[in-house]
C-alpha cells in the first residue's frame, strides 16, 4: 500500500504554472531597461570623451603660452580650470567603463 500524502505536499511538489502575460511583461521591461541602460552609458561615455577632448585642448592652449612666458594669468586660470574639467571627464569615463 502506498503512503498517503497530504494536499500541502502535493501542491509543493507540483510545478508552478507561470502566468504568461506577467512573465512576458517582466521580461519585456527587463530587456527594455537593459537596452536603455546600455545606450545611456554609451551616450555618457561619448559625452565625457567629447568634454575631455575639448577641455584638454583648451587647457593646452591656455597653459602652453604661459609656460613659454608670453601669456597672462587669466589664460593660466582658464587653462587650469579646463585641465581640471578634462581630468574629471577622463576619470568619469574610466569609472563608467570599469563598472
Amino acid at each position: 500500500m502506498a503512503p498517503e500524502t497530504s494536499a500541502d505536499e502535493e501542491s509543493r511538489d507540483a510545478p508552478l504554472a507561470p502566468d504568461s502575460d506577467a512573465t512576458y511583461e517582466l521580461v519585456y521591461r527587463a530587456t527594455r531597461d537593459a537596452i536603455w541602460d546600455v545606450l545611456g552609458t554609451a551616450t555618457l561615455i561619448l559625452f565625457y570623451l567629447a568634454l575631455a577632448a575639448i577641455s584638454l585642448s583648451i587647457a593646452f592652449a591656455g597653459l602652453g603660452p604661459y609656460l613659454r612666458g608670453s601669456a597672462s594669468y587669466t589664460a593660466l586660470a582658464v587653462g587650469l580650470v579646463a585641465l581640471g574639467v578634462g581630468f574629471f571627464a577622463v576619470y568619469r569615463v574610466f569609472r563608467l567603463v570599469t563598472e
